[in-house]
């Protein structure tokens, strides 16, 4: 009897150590961590610091220093980001669908890439900011200054650019079909290779426009106060 409760304590043990083997994490494996914070951080100091891969989707960051902050890749979706300071910001690759920027200073933010359809950037400053490769179909730029940035291969069908001022920025291959763009400024853009298809131009201002020629304008229409450069020509708007 004692040499059978022996060997039963005996195999206890060792299929105790066994299960603890199994449960025991391995150093080696990659844990998933996904950062984030979706409550209200309104007027919060994050200034340069790293939030690549946070989820703050919904998240109320109205009025926040983001100064120079990494954001690489996050997850913003419905943010409000409106008033926020993100000068110089690294926001490569974020989805920023329908979030709200409107007012926020983005200039020379690094924005490439950024899945932001529906975004609103009314009044907001994007000097010298580089949006190559963006997706901001139907997005609201409405009086933005988006002097000097880089427009390169962006898609902005559909977007409204009333009152934006575009000059000096490249536009090289991007797309604005359907985009308002009245009221807009031009002047020293270059829009080599971009698609302007049923765009309306009421009343903008593109005597400066560079590599119009290359550009496609079909269906587009402006205003007898729209002002093209020689030889561009629009139909006029219904």
């Amino acid at each position: 009897m004692i040499r059978q409760l022996s060997s039963l304590l005996a195999l206890s043990a060792m299929a105790a150590f066994g299960a603890s083997a199994q449960e025991k994490p391995n150093p080696s494996q990659a844990v998933a961590w996904a950062p984030g914070y979706v409550g209200s951080c309104g007027n919060c100091n994050l200034a340069g610091r790293n939030l690549t891969g946070w989820t703050v989707s919904g998240a109320n960051y109205e009025e926040a220093n983001l100064e120079f902050a990494f954001m690489r890749g996050i997850q913003a979706a419905k943010t409000n980001f409106e008033g926020i300071n993100a000068n110089g910001a690294d926001m490569r690759g974020a989805v920023l669908t329908t979030a709200k920027l409107s007012r926020a200073i983005l200039a020379n933010a690094r924005l490439q890439a950024i899945q932001a359809s529906g975004a609103e950037f009314k009044q907001s400053v994007l000097l010298g900011a580089n949006l190559q490769g963006a997706m901001l179909v139907g997005a609201n730029f409405a009086g933005a200054n988006l002097q000097s940035s880089t427009l390169d291969g962006a898609d902005l069908s559909g977007a409204n650019m009333t009152g934006a001022d575009l000059s000096q920025s490249t536009l090289l291959n991007a797309v604005f079909n359907g985009a308002n763009l009245s009221l807009s400024k031009m002047d020293g853009a270059d829009a080599s290779g971009a698609s302007f298809q049923d765009a309306r131009f009421n009343d903008a201002d593109l005597t400066g426009l560079l590599g119009w020629s290359d550009a496609n304008f079909t269906g587009a229409c402006g205003t007898a106060r729209t002002l093209l450069p020689v030889g561009l020509k629009l139909e006029v708007c219904q």
